[in-house]
């Protein structure tokens, strides 16, 4: 619904954007085991390296599959390193699949404008590099909804 509504262009991907713009926005899906979520700041993890076949468990499943090679500086990653250089918001939908008390209980909601403070490369929990991205709630917005107050429906603003 993100998506067909605009707020989150791509069905899957968590970060839309471009490398030259920057990221217009990212989902926080609980897609990366090295992903820390704190609601007015977290750190998200880049894109790519991942097995895309699923798992033994799930193999039908794309976004399960385990880190099994470094992530490259290209597509989503390099958007959202140019965003810490040109400063722009980036919007941020939480899903229910994120792990923590500020993920909804169930669809995704849209959690504001927040800038990209930070980006580095990191060896990850699997041991493959990674490229990390710290966010920051910007200032003057409604606060943030936690679990235990959180519809779980999608709330879209009709414009941006």
């Amino acid at each position: 619904m993100v998506s067909r509504d605009g707020v989150h262009g791509p069905w899957v991907a968590g970060i839309y954007g471009d490398p030259k713009e920057g990221a217009y926005s990212v989902a926080l899906s609980g897609g990366y085991e090295d992903d820390v979520d704190e609601g007015f700041r977290f750190t998200f993890t880049g894109e790519g390296g991942r097995d895309l076949k699923g798992t033994k468990k799930n193999p039908k499943n794309l976004r399960t599959g385990p880190q099994c090679k470094d992530q490259p500086l290209s597509r989503g990653n390099a958007a959202l390193w140019a965003s810490v250089e040109n400063k722009k918001p980036v919007r941020v939908i939480r899903g229910f699949k994120a792990a923590g008390k500020w993920a909804p209980k169930s669809g995704y909601r849209y959690d504001g404008l927040y800038r990209v403070c930070k980006a580095w490369q990191d060896t990850g929990a699997s041991g493959f590099k990674v490229y990390k991205f710290a966010f920051k709630r910007i200032d003057g917005q409604p606060p943030i909804q936690a679990e235990e107050a959180a519809t779980g429906t999608v709330q879209v603003a009709s414009r941006l």
